[in-house]
């Protein structure tokens, strides 16, 4: 880039590395732009074909986009949302297979900054955390935020191996940043609910062992129990009966490969009713029974121990 240039694209077309399959993370393109007032938008001399396209007709991209726009203003519009203004502040998210299509307003202009990646984690990351039906992050284009954009725009061109994993680290550092934002930024309504189930695992962690009345334990937190078992599982992927479960499978599986205890006193120890009923649910949860679990380390330890 030019000195006194206040433009950059990189692109990565080509193959993920063995880096890139192994973190699950792999950036396409990234760059920053500024579109003065009646600049034509985008830049046909700076974008590569793929990420050029006509207003009327709209683009679908195979991965995620993140915008960062830190001045002026414009709209965007996806297959979900019809028509949301942007403003300098705004961060958005292009999704892959959504159609969309955006620009600043000619009045205005914008600066833009932007990453496109992929990758096995990243979308697992972005599923879990984000919706095609609120695209924008107000207030995410942080000075945090874009200089963590640039530099990855200045690192996505080295895919040496001893520099290319820490493309990938800013990457998910990136998406964290973005995920910690929405969270500190919810409504009063999310932050409360929020509040709620963390009180209820807290609860359900201290008394882990022990029989719990969860219709109780929602009204409690003034929350009827489909309302409180829909949040819980919203926010920790479990139903609450099986996030004392697997509590409890948890703390067996520590019991029987650092302790001498039977499995009978294990199953007592962590609530369960019956050794039968807790070699069944232990099973079932581990994927081993709880004296292959018991056995496994020990069995490791011959192994090392038969190549001293």
């Amino acid at each position: 880039m030019k000195k006194g240039c206040t433009r950059d694209f990189q692109t990565a077309y080509h193959p993920p590395g063995r880096d890139a399959l192994i973190w699950g993370v792999r950036v396409l393109d990234a760059g920053f732009e500024a579109f003065p007032p009646g600049k034509p938008y985008p830049s046909k001399e700076h974008h590569p074909a793929p990420y050029l396209y006509d207003w009327e007709k709209g683009r679908v991209f195979s991965e995620y986009q993140l915008l960062a726009i830190t001045r002026g203003s414009g709209i965007l519009e996806t297959a979900t949302c019809p028509h949301l203004a942007l403003q300098a502040g705004d961060l958005f998210i292009l999704f892959p297979g959504e159609w969309h299509r955006f620009r600043p307003d000619p009045a205005t202009g914008w600066d833009e900054n932007f990453v496109g990646f992929d990758g096995d984690y990243a979308r697992h990351l972005m599923h879990a955390f984000f919706a095609p039906d609120e695209p924008i992050l107000r207030g995410a284009a942080t000075g945090e935020t874009v200089s963590l954009i640039r530099k990855i725009v200045h690192q996505v061109g080295d895919t040496s191996p001893e520099t290319a994993p820490l493309v990938f680290a800013d990457m998910i550092t990136l998406i964290t940043r973005l995920v910690l934002f929405n969270r500190v930024h919810a409504s009063s309504e999310c932050r409360a609910a929020r509040l709620k189930i963390t009180a209820a695992r807290e609860q359900i962690i201290a008394h882990a062992f022990q029989r719990i009345d969860f219709r109780g334990l929602a009204a409690s937190l003034g929350l009827s129990y489909t309302v409180f078992r829909r949040l819980f599982q919203k926010e920790t992927g479990h139903a609450p009966l099986a996030y004392q479960l697997e509590t409890r499978i948890n703390r067996a599986r520590v019991l029987l490969q650092q302790t001498d205890l039977s499995v009978t006193e294990i199953a007592q120890q962590t609530g369960f009713s019956n050794v039968f009923y807790f070699s069944k649910m232990f099973s079932k949860r581990a994927g081993q029974t709880p004296t292959a679990c018991r056995l496994a380390p020990r069995t490791r330890e011959r192994t090392r121990s038969s190549f001293v």
